[in-house]
């Protein structure tokens, strides 16, 4: 898992990260998560529904990107959201993220939505 305190640019013309046909899509991108795959999530730290530990949220008040790749573990998606295990300096935490909280998501190299700030 690769943390990133900067978020990507997004491309003019990206579609909204919160339609219907975008969660499906960010579901399924994170379900093929893997090593040869990355996945970069970029959500608001402070959404109405994340949750990341104190620290991390006191780091990056507004938003942070996250990569499932090498070290995860426990990835869940759901419908409205995901769930999935990582290690902050060392620490082991649970983070839970609505997709309502996903600012931008890219598949690869491919940007698949990105959303204004809420």
């Amino acid at each position: 898992m690769l943390l990133l305190a900067a978020s990507f640019t997004g491309r003019a013309g990206a579609e909204p990260c919160n339609t219907a046909p975008k969660r499906i899509e960010m579901a399924a991108s994170l379900r093929h998560a893997a090593e040869d795959r990355p996945v970069n999530i970029t959500f608001a730290t402070g959404a109405s529904g994340v949750k990341l530990p104190a620290a991390v949220i006191e780091q990056y008040p507004e938003e942070i990107t996250i990569i499932p790749q090498h070290e995860f573990d426990r990835l869940v998606v759901k419908d409205d959201g995901f769930e999935v295990g990582v290690w902050f300096k060392r620490k082991y935490a649970r983070l839970t993220v609505p997709f309502e909280a996903v600012r931008a998501v890219w598949d690869g190299s491919v940007q698949t939505c990105a959303s204004g700030h809420p």
